[in-house]
């Protein structure tokens, strides 16, 4: 024998179902927020090791001009799927700005964009004449 529910009670079949979707497509929602977040800060953090490597290379090519520093920073950065977008030698000292555009699920974003600045360490001063800290 079956015993039959009330009528409140079977007003409500399926509510539990509902719910559970709505909870699970939250739930969704945040955990895309979170993937996002952290590839796009992971894709900040290349890039500037990317920067960084590409002034560095370009400071140890200055002797051979200009043209050959520069060169040497497009080189470093495309190998490592960023573009040099602006390259500028002052005497021992490279500045080269570096740009990417970032891959799904992030193309949605606009590229990223990091300056990088390397010269002897002698040259590394703030304007007080001091040396700057380390960054």
């Amino acid at each position: 024998m079956s015993a039959r529910l009330p009528g409140r009670w079977r007003r409500d079949s399926g509510s539990a179902s509902v719910l559970m979707l709505a909870c699970l497509a939250v739930l969704a929602a945040a955990a895309a927020v979170v993937i996002e977040t952290g590839l796009s800060i992971a894709a900040r953090h290349h890039l500037a090791a990317v920067a960084d490597t590409a002034s560095l290379a370009a400071a140890a090519a200055v002797d051979g001009g200009p043209g050959s520093a520069c060169q040497q920073a497009r080189a470093v950065g495309r190998r490592n799927g960023a573009t040099v977008t602006n390259c500028r030698v002052d005497g021992p000292i490279v500045t080269v700005r570096l740009s990417m555009r970032l891959r799904w699920p992030l193309s949605w974003l606009r590229p990223l964009a990091l300056n990088s600045r390397a010269g002897p360490a002698e040259t590394n001063t703030d304007h007080s004449g001091q040396a700057a800290p380390a960054s």
